[in-house]
């Protein structure tokens, strides 16, 4: 039999030690990705092993699973999906996947941007990469060290979803528009550029529909119902806005990074003459970009909204 000695100064302590051992017993488990999706930090992929599809259609099927076509905004994000590729088994580290980076411009085979609004400037091409505009979207080619090259979008492959670990994440839809407060009204906007005028304007949040774009408060949308994410069925650039009836809202908090300069900006088609947040090295400054007549001349001209060419 062991005797403890209440009297002992070590007695307190194994007191504090068997409530902390306690507490940590019972605390919550970080939270993890639901099957089928794979954790990574705050963010959840999902990589569809077994069902090729075009562009187009992957970013349908992404869309309907609460998130988009993947963006990949740094080198930690590539090395997950690497190390993920590689142990789900020698047929499938060769192959090609879809991701959500996709050339917006038809005339100008550098004018690439994010599906899912990102201004990340993260690129991981192969050096003859991108050389075509006929080939708009993006495939992460385990070919050839899993580097980026172009593809023709009606073209199927494998793809990988991207989604935030939080429920709501970084966008959700609703019923209704808001007051019509703070709106940017553009032909053709895209989400993109919605996302970084607001941001420049000081709002967290920014409400997408084709040809405008909403610069919100969490107030703003109090009185608005949530909507399923599907009846958000609108495209803006090819980018997921809402509609006559639904608007989608991005929250920008889950945004982090942002454009190094004007020019960075209007390589992802920005060009409305406005305040934008800009960072030089770890420092974020407000920058007024564009004049009146800056518009990028390939802005004025989208021929083909359609991947499927």
């Amino acid at each position: 039999m062991i005797r403890i000695d209440l009297h002992s100064k070590v007695f307190p302590w194994l007191i504090i030690s068997a409530v902390l051992l306690t507490l940590a017993e019972g605390a919550a488990k970080p939270k993890r990705c639901e099957s089928p999706w794979r954790t990574f930090r705050s963010v959840c992929f999902m990589f569809a092993d077994n069902n090729h599809q075009k562009f187009e259609d992957a970013q349908t099927i992404c869309y309907k699973k609460g998130g988009f076509l993947a963006s990949i905004r740094n080198s930690q994000e590539q090395g997950f999906l690497i190390k993920t590729i590689q142990g789900m088994g020698s047929s499938l580290a060769r192959v090609r996947w879809l991701i959500g980076l996709y050339q917006y411009d038809e005339t100008d085979n550098r004018a690439y941007r994010w599906l899912d609004g990102s201004v990340s400037s993260f690129r991981n091409w192969m050096p003859t990469q991108p050389n075509s505009v006929y080939e708009r979207c993006t495939l992460l080619d385990g070919s050839n060290g899993y580097k980026w090259r172009d593809e023709i979008c009606s073209n199927r492959a494998l793809f990988i979803c991207r989604k935030d670990l939080e429920k709501d994440g970084s966008m959700s839809c609703f019923k209704g528009h808001p007051p019509p407060q703070q709106i940017f009204e553009k032909k053709g906007v895209s989400v993109t550029e919605c996302l970084e005028h607001c941001r420049g304007q000081g709002f967290p949040l920014a409400g997408s529909v084709p040809d405008k774009c909403f610069c919100l408060k969490p107030d703003n949308i109090n009185a608005l119902k949530e909507a399923e994410r599907h009846e958000c069925n609108g495209h803006c650039q090819n980018q997921h806005c809402g509609n006559n009836n639904f608007i989608t809202i991005y929250n920008l908090t889950y945004y982090t990074d942002t454009a190094e300069s004007c020019e960075d900006l209007s390589q992802l088609g920005l060009s409305n003459p406005s305040t934008y947040v800009t960072k030089s090295g770890e420092e974020e400054k407000l920058q007024n970009c564009f004049s009146d007549d800056g518009e990028r001349k390939s802005l004025k001209t989208h021929r083909d909204n359609s991947f499927n060419r």
